[in-house]
């Protein structure tokens, strides 16, 4: 799911419908008004309030547990000396004070579970039920998991507290299951209600440090964990929607001086609010934008979300309330009609109840751009919505949400601009940038793209659509744009090879916008694994830093020259799988650039991008380059599974006695289960695409390239031999690394151990199998009989030299091949 995407779904949430009324159906049917009371329960409905905050307890109470866990004797000295500090009360006044706690909590939790019984609402009480279970399950879970349950400060605190009454404590669980069951009635109470539950939270939190029979870090966690679970149940319930009624806005619009006769729910979109068509009773009708605290919290989370997986795209810090949120699009639509641009009037701002703002804007006798059919958008049209951007562009104002559904035509053919909530002031240059590549986008889908284009730069000119060149890439596109660009394969390119074409930019370089993708949160859990992995292997530190000590620093060059010895290989491999003569020392430079090059990518992507670019330069044409990358890439794995049998079957007689083949018919088993995973890969359409459309053709050009290969004897034995050379030379350093150590193992089972450890590490997306490799390699030689203590030095030392070292020479020669263009 996109991003903007994802925000349509956090605004469209609220509409989740569990129950509904009577006077629900007559507030949504088209011309029909309403006029009951101002707030009634009308239905239940799953609201993004529940999921932020629910978010932001479950966050809190994950800190103070990691705090808790990770500082432990810090924290467990802190509490001792909170409980000393409120440890002035003699045993006769904590005893009133924790026996009038118990009872009072005691009549308030029957109380709650009393009031929906007596009135028969046993959706409540199934509310209740839920929230306590679930807040006493992730109480328990977490004392559990800190062990801080009978913790000694505790059992001594009560020991010296002598004659207390210790049965009428109020457990920590108790606690939470208070304050779940206080979240979970609180949008079925008045606002009374409310604030007497918020004192009573407050109350039992102090009660709870005066009278301290557990420590006050299970108090801390009990209330963010009692919170998330009450908001949990209400979302995965559902709330009674206490939304105004046409009613309510109805009383706002006259209190800020508008009479109306009817007010009608609108079947319009109107992303981020609730909309509502209303008449004036001179006639005129009115679009009514209403914003409550769902809104608020599906934009707080839609911009939560935007800031951790992109950079760089306009949004500001969130307003501090609703008011200001609002007051800043009255703010946005006020200036830009007084700069002559057609949109709405607004006719009101106005507040609804305590939780709820509304604008009131003109209604426009028309339809929006999506609604029309593609031979209306016209270029006069595109023209005119071009002019207006323009002027808004002058005045540093964005818009930042021009999809088609934001543009309006009226009747008589005048484009206008809508819905500024998303708008900002005063911005730099790249938002505006982002502003031209989203209208470029939305009107290129029901337009040509040499339409779109030729109509925009009539009216910005060809440097403001170059410079919005690099913002014209999905991620910074809405999700409706989005998916309609989706329905229509090839339409994005299309459209970036058209600006190219007729603003005369040579080359499409894209801003990184993207923070956060599923590649370098997989990379991050991957090193975190490592780190897990490897950090027990640094228990004997001593004996580690006295292997270092007495290391035999003589194998450390033939580490070295072994390490510098892959990239003849490398260069040699290179040389034959492409079928064109290439220079022998630029191509030898882009292999050792290459190490440089594949630190800033994971799985390698660095390097053979950079091979590609290389082979280019060269005179190679695309297909032959990147199909020659890809046979070098086929041609390695062959050298390294044709050197792990060889090492295997050594190995198996020289270091463990006796080497035996598996059972022949794992091997069948296994070719059954590819076989099924390719034909089931077949039968799912995406997938299907995938592998017809991507990863055939791929396959089908390396099997030509090994066609070709085959045909010249030099050739082969240049990409073969020097694959095999490049595997052999990593071998080699790292047995002479197991050697400066005193490893004591035999070439053999050291060959064998990091075969299997490289092809484990390939599988890693990390740069060069960074961490992957360090803990399979130490795992690897430990298994095979050498001491930890020498495994993690001895590994640390081949790293160092095959993989951290060479980043310096392999800048220095990234450099020189772009100076000589040979990049």
């Amino acid at each position: 799911m996109d991003v903007l995407q994802l925000r349509e779904s956090f605004d469209n949430v609220a509409a989740v419908q569990t129950t509904t009324s009577a006077a629900d159906a007559a507030a949504t049917a088209p011309g029909v008004a309403y006029d009951g009371p101002d707030e009634e329960i009308r239905r239940y409905y799953r609201s993004p309030v529940d999921v932020l905050r629910m978010v932001l307890c479950l966050v809190v109470a994950l800190f103070f547990m990691a705090i808790t866990d990770l500082a432990d004797n810090a924290i467990l000295a802190f509490e001792e000396d909170v409980v000393r500090l409120f440890d002035f009360l003699s045993p006769s006044i904590e005893r009133i004070i924790a026996g009038g706690t118990f009872w009072v909590t005691l009549v308030i939790v029957l109380g709650a579970y009393v009031f929906p019984l007596a009135t028969r609402r046993y959706r409540l009480l199934g509310y209740l039920l839920a929230a306590s279970a679930v807040a006493g399950l992730l109480t328990a879970g977490a004392e559990r998991l800190l062990g801080r349950s009978e913790a000694d400060v505790v059992v001594n605190e009560i020991a010296a507290r002598a004659g207390v009454v210790t049965f009428l404590d109020t457990s920590v669980t108790s606690v939470a299951q208070l304050i779940a069951i206080f979240v979970v009635l609180a949008p079925f109470v008045s606002r009374r209600w409310r604030r007497a539950g918020i004192f009573i939270a407050a109350a039992t939190f102090l009660v709870r440090l005066l009278v301290a029979y557990h420590l006050p870090s299970g108090l801390v966690i009990a209330y963010p964990f009692g919170a998330a679970a009450g908001a949990a149940t209400l979302f995965a319930f559902g709330r009674p929607d206490r939304r105004p009624t046409p009613h309510g806005i109805r009383n706002a619009l006259a209190a800020a001086g508008i009479d109306t006769i009817d007010v009608v729910a609108a079947k319009v979109d109107a992303r981020g609010s609730t909309p509502y068509f209303a008449t004036t009773i001179d006639g005129t009708r009115l679009f009514v934008k209403v914003l409550g605290e769902s809104e608020r919290a599906a934009d707080l989370l839609f911009r939560f979300y935007r800031f951790l997986r992109l950079k760089n795209v306009g949004d500001n810090r969130p307003f501090s309330s609703l008011r200001r949120t609002v007051e800043h699009e009255a703010l946005v639509a006020l200036m830009a009609r007084d700069l002559g641009i057609p949109t709405p009037r607004l006719r009101a701002v106005a507040q609804i109840g305590s939780d709820s703002m509304l604008l009131a804007y003109d209604a426009i006798d028309g339809t929006s751009v999506d609604g029309l059919p593609d031979e209306a958008v016209t270029d006069q049209l595109m023209r005119g919505v071009w002019s207006e951007v323009k002027v808004l562009h002058e005045h540093r104002i964005a818009h930042r949400d021009l999809r088609r559904a934001n543009v309006f035509v009226s009747d008589d053919g005048a484009p206008f601009l809508i819905d500024f909530g998303f708008s900002e002031l005063a911005v730099s240059d790249a938002i505006m940038n982002a502003d031209v590549a989203q209208l470029l986008a939305s009107f290129a889908v029901v337009a040509s793209p040499e339409r779109t284009v030729r109509a925009a730069i009539e009216v910005m000119g060809r440097d403001a659509i170059a410079t919005a060149l690099p913002r014209l890439q999905m991620n910074a596109l809405s999700g409706a744009t989005q998916t309609a660009l989706k329905a229509r394969r090839g339409l994005l390119p299309e459209l970036q090879q058209e600006v190219m074409r007729l603003t005369g930019v040579g080359e499409l370089r894209f801003e990184q916008i993207q923070r956060v993708n599923g590649k370098t949160l997989a990379m991050f859990g991957v090193l975190a694994g490592a780190i897990y992995l490897l950090l027990p292997q640094f228990a004997d530190l001593p004996a580690i830093v006295g292997q270092v000590k007495d290391a035999d620093w003589s194998w450390a060059l033939l580490v070295a020259l072994a390490s510098a010895l892959t990239y003849v290989g490398a260069t040699a491999s290179f040389a034959g799988a492409i079928p064109d003569p290439l220079p022998t020392g630029p191509l030898l430079a882009a292999q050792v650039g290459s190490s440089f090059a594949s630190k800033l990518a994971p799985a390698g992507l660095g390097g053979m991008a950079l091979n590609v670019r290389f082979l280019q330069k060269h005179g190679v044409d695309e297909p032959v380059a990147v199909s020659g990358v890809g046979l070098n890439l086929v041609m390695g794995f062959v050298g390294h599974f044709s050197l792990m049998g060889v090492f295997f079957i050594w190995a198996g007689r020289e270091a463990f006695g006796s080497f035996r083949l598996p059972d022949p018919r794992w091997f069948l088993i296994g070719i059954a289960a590819a076989l099924a995973l390719v034909g089931l890969g077949l039968l799912i359409p995406p997938s299907r695409r995938i592998m017809v459309g991507t990863i055939w053709p791929l396959l089908r050009k390396s099997v030509d390239g090994v066609g070709d290969v085959m045909r010249s004897p030099l050739k082969f034995g240049l990409i073969l031999g020097g694959s095999i050379l490049v595997t052999s030379s990593y071998l080699l350093a790292l047995y002479a690394s197991t050697q400066a150590f005193g490893g004591g193992l035999p070439l053999a089972t050291v060959g064998a151990v990091y075969l299997i450890g490289a092809l484990v590490a390939s599988a890693a997306p990390t740069p060069g199998g960074l961490g992957a490799m360090e803990a399979a390699l130490i795992a690897g030689l430990v298994g095979s009989g050498m001491d930890n203590a020498v495994a993690v030095p001895t590994v640390f030392l081949f790293r160092l030299a095959t993989f951290w070292l060479p980043i310096i020479p392999g800048w220095l020669c990234f450099q020189w091949l772009q100076r000589n263009d040979h990049l």
